[in-house]
């Protein structure tokens, strides 16, 4: 099965003011992990190298986050394969996040919900949903499995697959931000689909319009600088049967797609931590949710029938 490209939920503009230094504006538009990336950056020199070196960190990151195809020994789809696998620095650092996240978040993202997600995306696409006994079976098979790693080799224990779909555009997001900053630059705004960075060291704020997942309208705008942004809706994956919608954002505990929310933002300081924390939030009941932001001390936005149903925003994020 192809995997469908994902385009950017958040609607993004690029503010910057003038400065004394001679600085030129650099942009690239490219497509990696299944969705449009957007890099927007000024720097006074080599412009061009950096552009091809953030480049080549989404590709590292999409090669070994590629669970639909065999990249030479450098995917997840080569561990979910062949169940052990000597991993290349990038995928061991995926993992390792990975497991860290499964944790952080007490299991409300697991990445060794691969098998079931893959049932979904494919029931999704024929309009229909997976059957309860089939999510039963399922579920049992994630849960009697695990990711061993030692040294630079990964062990899969029981028969569960990997998806990393939850972790991987903001994990390279991430590392993009860092290598930016140690390069001194510190104008730039990265637009990843559903995973964002803004940030500047001057005075100037990002303007980003929240857009609901179901029409072209939206919730509101807020604007923003040196954050990271992460929305999570099923607008892209998504069916209809008999009332109920199904989509591909899962609960680990019960294999099912959850619609307490149609769409979450989590707003904090690292891009990786908002792409986890607004796929596991999605699955919570609302009560969870405020409770897991209080806890990791982040904001949120969630939203429900078109309407923006409890915020948690800090000084530096003007409210809707």
């Amino acid at each position: 099965m192809k995997k469908k490209l994902i385009f950017p939920i958040m609607a993004l503009m690029f503010f910057s003011l003038s400065s004394c230094e001679f600085v030129q504006n650099y942009y690239d538009k490219f497509i990696s992990l299944d969705t449009y990336i957007e890099i927007n950056f000024k720097c006074s020199k080599n412009g061009k190298e950096h552009l091809k070196n953030i480049k080549n960190i989404y590709n590292d990151v999409n090669i070994a986050s590629d669970n639909y195809e065999s990249r030479d020994g450098k995917s997840v789809y080569d561990l979910n394969h062949n169940r052990e696998l000597e991993l290349t620095d990038t995928l061991k650092s995926l993992l390792e996040k990975s497991i860290e996240a499964k944790e952080k978040t007490n299991g409300y993202y697991n990445p060794l919900i691969g098998r079931l997600s893959i049932k979904w995306k494919e029931a999704i696409e024929r309009k229909s949903f997976v059957e309860n006994e089939v999510i039963s079976q399922e579920l049992g098979i994630m849960n009697n499995s695990d990711i061993i790693i030692e040294n630079n080799k990964a062990t899969l224990i029981g028969d569960a697959d990997i998806d990393l779909g939850g972790i991987a555009k903001g994990y390279a997001t991430e590392l993009v931000h860092q290598y930016l900053i140690d390069n001194n630059i510190n104008d730039y705004l990265i637009n990843s689909g559903e995973s964002n960075i803004l940030t500047s060291n001057r005075d100037t704020e990002y303007k980003i319009g929240l857009s609901k997942p179901f029409d072209d309208e939206l919730y509101g705008i807020l604007y923003v600088k040196d954050k990271s942004i992460a929305t999570s809706s099923p607008k892209y994956k998504r069916t209809e049967n008999d009332g109920v919608l199904y989509h591909h954002i899962l609960s680990p505990f019960t294999g099912m797609p959850i619609n307490n929310f149609e769409s979450v933002n989590v707003i904090c300081d690292n891009s990786m931590d908002a792409d986890v924390y607004s796929t596991a939030i999605f699955v919570m009941d609302i009560e969870e949710a405020k409770k897991f932001a209080d806890d990791k001390n982040i904001e949120i936005i969630l939203c429900k029938d078109g309407q923006i149903i409890y915020q948690k925003l800090g000084e530096r994020i003007e409210k809707i």
